[in-house]
């Protein structure tokens, strides 16, 4: 079972390892399809329209080991990559998951309801909140 953990609010690169900082870049090229650095992308600029903002970062773990990580932006937005990679695995897109692996995307479904991380209008919350329900009396 997974579960995310370790929430921290990203506003520099400062805060972020080499990989972290790839993962931003990722994360914009993702949100917008334009390849910009990782500081412009966490530019405190208000009037650059390519700055992700409400950029927070998550660890997603599992049995006690870090699995994921999880870049929640732009209120609704989001990308999800293999710990310490920058292979993205699943995608926030208006608020819900997209994961093309079915596995992995109740996985990480589950562990978003029980995080608080998926809305209860989402398509899916009522199978991921079954499904976490049924993971806890496992």
């Amino acid at each position: 079972m997974a579960d995310f953990i370790n929430r921290r609010q990203i506003t520099s690169v400062a805060q972020l390892n080499p990989i972290q900082a790839e993962q931003v870049v990722l994360c914009g090229t993702a949100y917008d399809d334009e390849d910009l650095p990782a500081d412009r992308r966490l530019s405190s600029d208000p009037e650059d329209e390519s700055v992700l903002n409400f950029c927070e970062l998550w660890d997603v773990v599992a049995d006690g080991s870090p699995v994921y990580e999880a870049w929640f932006y732009q209120s609704d937005s989001g990308s999800i990559f293999l710990a310490g990679t920058t292979e993205m695995v699943a995608q926030i897109i208006q608020c819900g998951l997209e994961c093309m692996d079915q596995e992995r995307e109740l996985e990480l479904g589950t562990a978003m309801v029980r995080a608080g991380l998926l809305p209860s209008g989402d398509s899916e919350f009522e199978r991921f909140r079954r499904a976490a329900g049924e993971t806890h009396l496992a």
